[in-house]
C-alpha cells in the first residue's frame, strides 16, 4: 500500500489489501485496518500508556483507513492518485471498537471533474460496524505513473 501512497509512519493505517471485489457491479475493495496498538508508530498513543485519560479513540485514524482503502480504488479504476474533499454522511460506533478491524469501500461514481464517490465501511470480527461513510468524495490530483500500475485480484 504504502509503496503508492505517501503517508509517513504515524498515518499509517491501512493493514494490507484482502482482495478486490464487486458489489451490485461496482468495484471495491477489502482489506485489514490497524487498531491502535498495531499502528508502526505506537508512540501515538504513549501518554495514555502513563495513564493520562484521552478524549479520543482512534476513530479518526479509521475514517483515514476507509480514505487509504478508496484511494487504492482510484488507482486501480482511474490511474490516478487522490485526495479526499467530502463526505456526505458519517456513522461512528466507538462501543463497536473491539478485535480485529475490516474495510470494504466500494467505488459508486465517477465524474469528469476528476471527482470520485465511494461507500465504506468498518467492521469487527462480530459483523458490527465501526465506522460507516456514505458518499466519500475523492478528487484526482495526478496520474499514477504505469509502473504503478496495478488490479487486485477477486475475492
Amino acid at each position: 500500500v504504502y509503496d503508492r501512497m505517501f503517508h509517513g509512519p504515524r498515518f499509517q493505517v491501512h493493514g494490507g489489501v484482502i482482495g478486490g471485489i464487486y458489489v451490485n457491479g461496482d468495484r471495491g475493495l477489502d482489506a485489514h485496518a490497524l487498531t491502535r496498538d498495531e499502528l508502526p508508530k505506537t508512540d501515538l498513543f504513549a501518554e495514555e500508556a502513563g495513564g493520562k485519560q484521552m478524549k479520543l479513540e482512534s476513530l479518526p485514524m479509521l475514517v483515514e483507513a476507509c480514505f487509504q482503502n478508496a484511494g487504492l480504488v482510484s488507482m486501480e479504476i482511474d490511474g490516478i492518485e487522490s485526495l479526499p474533499v467530502g463526505i456526505e454522511h458519517v456513522d461512528l460506533d466507538v462501543e463497536s471498537l473491539r478485535g480485529s478491524l475490516r474495510i470494504r469501500t466500494v467505488r459508486r461514481s465517477g465524474g469528469e471533474d476528476g471527482v470520485t464517490t465511494h461507500d465504506a465501511v468498518i467492521v469487527n470480527d462480530d459483523e458490527d460496524v465501526v465506522v460507516q461513510l456514505k458518499g466519500l468524495r475523492l478528487k484526482g490530483m495526478a496520474p499514477l505513473e504505469d509502473d504503478a500500475r496495478f488490479t487486485f485480484t477477486d475475492v
